[in-house]
């Protein structure tokens, strides 16, 4: 059974906004805190899950935030390796 990315997009998407609020940025923040490299309209996108996140750009959203990249993920840094909503389990080499 094949992993639904857009499930997992809208997870780490919640994780984003979450983590963001938490430092009490607003996109327009983050987008100046970055020097324009991460656009509001394309962090808004990912924050809804509409658009899939590659692992570098996750690396340095986590390193603006100031956190482990594993916060950023479903399931945090208490993660079991099990994709989230079935009985699955990431393979070993996709989880950071």
């Amino acid at each position: 059974m094949p992993v639904d990315r857009r499930h997992i997009d809208a997870l780490v998407g919640e994780r984003l906004r979450a983590v963001r609020k938490r430092r009490r940025m607003t996109l327009a923040q983050v987008e100046a805190a970055s020097d324009g490299e991460f656009r509001t309209s394309v962090l808004g996108a990912y924050e809804r899950g509409e658009r899939g996140l590659a692992v570098n750009r996750l690396l340095r959203l986590a390193q603006l935030y100031g956190v482990a990249p594993a916060e950023l993920l479903p399931g945090g840094d208490r993660d079991s390796g099990q994709v989230p909503g079935t009985s699955q389990r990431y393979p070993p080499d996709s989880v950071l």
